[in-house]
């Protein structure tokens, strides 16, 4: 019964210590962990301000695209590959965005940095 208690709580502390390792500290977006310089700092304020501004133009232009979708699906027959062009034209445009936003930080991150970066990249895609 003893043993049974100690594994049980070795899996415990070795869970609990993964569960923090894994979510210690990281705030969606944050990139405080990546240990910028001063000058790195400066540059990726630049760039998360343009990305910014693309992300607002990219929900509005998707507003638009939406509303076309709406008609589309109004019309009496179906019409299947104007839908499909319609969800192109979104996809592309938040490729293109996310695509300039990654290689203008890759450009100034370390390789280090990279590695580190790499974990949350998925916070960066576009919803």
């Amino acid at each position: 019964m003893k043993s049974f208690i100690i594994v049980l709580l070795l899996f415990g502390f070795i869970y609990a210590q993964e569960h923090h390792e894994k979510n210690h500290w990281h705030y969606k977006k944050d990139l405080t962990y990546l240990g910028l310089s001063k000058n790195q700092k400066e540059k990726i304020k630049n760039i998360l301000k343009e990305y910014r501004k693309d992300i607002k133009d990219y929900r509005e232009k998707r507003e638009e695209i939406s509303k076309e979708k709406q008609k589309v699906f109004l019309e009496n027959s179906f019409d299947e590959m104007k839908l499909k062009s319609i969800n192109g034209k979104i996809n592309k445009l938040a490729t293109e965005i996310e695509i300039r936003f990654l290689k203008r930080v890759h450009a100034i991150l370390s390789n280090e940095q990279r590695r580190k970066f790499v974990k949350y990249i998925n916070e960066w895609d576009i919803e």
